[in-house]
Protein backbone atom coordinates (compact mmCIF):
# COMPACT_ATOMS: atom_id res chain seq x y z
CA UNK A 1 0.00 0.00 0.00
CA UNK A 2 1.50 3.19 -1.17
CA UNK A 3 0.97 6.54 1.13
CA UNK A 4 1.28 10.33 -0.27
CA UNK A 5 2.89 12.71 2.45
CA UNK A 6 4.46 15.71 2.21
CA UNK A 7 4.03 17.97 -0.61
CA UNK A 8 2.17 15.86 -2.36
CA UNK A 9 -0.71 15.57 0.05
CA UNK A 10 -0.98 19.48 -0.13
CA UNK A 11 -1.36 20.31 -3.37
CA UNK A 12 -3.65 17.46 -3.77
CA UNK A 13 -5.76 19.06 -0.75
CA UNK A 14 -5.16 22.05 -2.09
CA UNK A 15 -6.62 21.14 -5.88
CA UNK A 16 -9.55 20.04 -4.14
CA UNK A 17 -10.16 22.72 -2.03
CA UNK A 18 -9.56 25.07 -4.70
CA UNK A 19 -12.55 23.42 -7.14
CA UNK A 20 -14.98 23.74 -4.27
CA UNK A 21 -14.69 27.04 -3.63
CA UNK A 22 -15.00 27.78 -7.39
CA UNK A 23 -18.54 25.54 -7.63
CA UNK A 24 -20.17 26.76 -4.03
CA UNK A 25 -18.17 29.78 -2.81
CA UNK A 26 -19.86 33.49 -3.05
CA UNK A 27 -18.14 34.81 -0.17
CA UNK A 28 -16.08 34.08 2.88
CA UNK A 29 -14.34 35.59 5.65
CA UNK A 30 -11.01 33.49 6.77
CA UNK A 31 -8.66 33.99 10.13
CA UNK A 32 -8.30 31.70 13.00
CA UNK A 33 -9.64 32.37 16.45
CA UNK A 34 -7.49 33.49 18.74
CA UNK A 35 -7.08 35.55 22.04
CA UNK A 36 -4.69 38.24 23.13
CA UNK A 37 -3.07 39.73 25.57
CA UNK A 38 -1.28 42.68 24.70
CA UNK A 39 0.27 46.13 27.06
CA UNK A 40 -1.39 49.02 27.54
CA UNK A 41 0.34 51.59 25.22
CA UNK A 42 1.75 49.18 22.34
CA UNK A 43 0.29 48.26 19.02
CA UNK A 44 -1.47 44.90 17.71
CA UNK A 45 -2.11 43.83 13.93
CA UNK A 46 -5.47 41.84 13.01
CA UNK A 47 -5.44 40.22 9.88
CA UNK A 48 -8.16 38.63 7.70
CA UNK A 49 -9.23 37.44 4.23
CA UNK A 50 -12.59 37.30 2.64
CA UNK A 51 -12.39 35.23 -0.37
CA UNK A 52 -15.29 36.22 -2.86
CA UNK A 53 -16.68 35.48 -6.48
CA UNK A 54 -16.61 39.05 -7.91
CA UNK A 55 -19.46 38.19 -10.65
CA UNK A 56 -21.70 37.14 -7.93
CA UNK A 57 -20.82 39.78 -5.15
CA UNK A 58 -19.87 42.62 -7.01
CA UNK A 59 -17.50 45.37 -5.09
CA UNK A 60 -17.04 43.80 -1.63
CA UNK A 61 -16.22 46.16 1.33
CA UNK A 62 -14.35 44.44 4.32
CA UNK A 63 -13.46 45.77 7.62
CA UNK A 64 -12.62 45.15 11.21
CA UNK A 65 -15.03 45.70 13.94
CA UNK A 66 -15.56 45.96 17.59
CA UNK A 67 -19.07 45.94 19.00
CA UNK A 68 -20.41 46.29 15.45
CA UNK A 69 -18.31 49.81 15.23
CA UNK A 70 -16.13 49.97 12.51
CA UNK A 71 -12.54 50.37 13.15
CA UNK A 72 -12.07 53.59 10.65
CA UNK A 73 -10.33 56.38 12.63
CA UNK A 74 -7.44 57.15 11.29
CA UNK A 75 -5.95 58.60 14.56
CA UNK A 76 -6.20 55.18 16.13
CA UNK A 77 -6.48 52.64 13.22
CA UNK A 78 -3.81 52.24 10.33
CA UNK A 79 -5.29 49.83 7.54
CA UNK A 80 -4.09 48.39 4.72
CA UNK A 81 -6.00 46.05 1.87
CA UNK A 82 -4.43 43.81 -0.28
CA UNK A 83 -6.13 42.20 -3.36
CA UNK A 84 -5.36 39.39 -5.47
CA UNK A 85 -7.59 37.79 -8.81
CA UNK A 86 -7.14 33.64 -8.57
CA UNK A 87 -9.04 31.69 -11.15
CA UNK A 88 -12.48 32.43 -12.68
CA UNK A 89 -14.17 35.41 -10.96
CA UNK A 90 -12.36 34.30 -7.79
CA UNK A 91 -10.38 37.35 -5.72
CA UNK A 92 -8.86 37.50 -2.42
CA UNK A 93 -8.77 40.30 -0.31
CA UNK A 94 -6.82 40.53 2.23
CA UNK A 95 -7.26 43.29 4.98
CA UNK A 96 -4.74 43.93 8.20
CA UNK A 97 -6.01 46.77 10.55
CA UNK A 98 -3.37 48.06 12.98
CA UNK A 99 -4.69 49.21 16.54
CA UNK A 100 -2.20 52.25 17.71
CA UNK A 101 -1.35 53.13 21.37
CA UNK A 102 -3.41 50.31 23.18
CA UNK A 103 -5.84 51.30 25.87
CA UNK A 104 -8.01 49.90 28.57
CA UNK A 105 -11.07 51.06 26.11
CA UNK A 106 -9.23 48.40 22.97
CA UNK A 107 -10.41 45.81 25.23
CA UNK A 108 -13.21 42.86 23.99
CA UNK A 109 -14.00 41.10 20.64
CA UNK A 110 -13.07 42.10 17.39
CA UNK A 111 -14.85 40.03 14.28
CA UNK A 112 -13.83 40.70 10.21
CA UNK A 113 -17.20 41.52 8.24
CA UNK A 114 -17.51 41.38 4.77
CA UNK A 115 -20.25 42.64 2.55
CA UNK A 116 -20.69 42.41 -0.88
CA UNK A 117 -23.02 44.90 -3.32
CA UNK A 118 -25.43 42.48 -4.16
CA UNK A 119 -26.45 42.20 -0.58
CA UNK A 120 -24.52 38.72 0.98
CA UNK A 121 -23.01 39.06 4.06
CA UNK A 122 -19.97 37.50 5.75
CA UNK A 123 -18.04 37.05 9.20
CA UNK A 124 -15.25 35.70 10.85
CA UNK A 125 -14.71 34.25 14.37
CA UNK A 126 -14.34 36.90 17.21
CA UNK A 127 -10.83 37.74 18.01
CA UNK A 128 -10.56 38.68 22.19
CA UNK A 129 -8.39 41.15 23.39
CA UNK A 130 -7.13 41.60 26.38
CA UNK A 131 -4.86 44.98 27.32
CA UNK A 132 -2.53 45.06 30.36
CA UNK A 133 -0.73 47.96 32.02
CA UNK A 134 3.01 47.64 31.01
Amino acid sequence: MSRLTGPSVLLLLGTLCLSSAEDKVTLEVLYPQRSLTVSRGSSVKLSCKANYDQEHCGPVHVVWTQSDRALTDPSKYITTVNETVSEGNMRLRQVETEILDLTADDRGQFQCKAKCEKGEAAMGHFIRIKVEAP
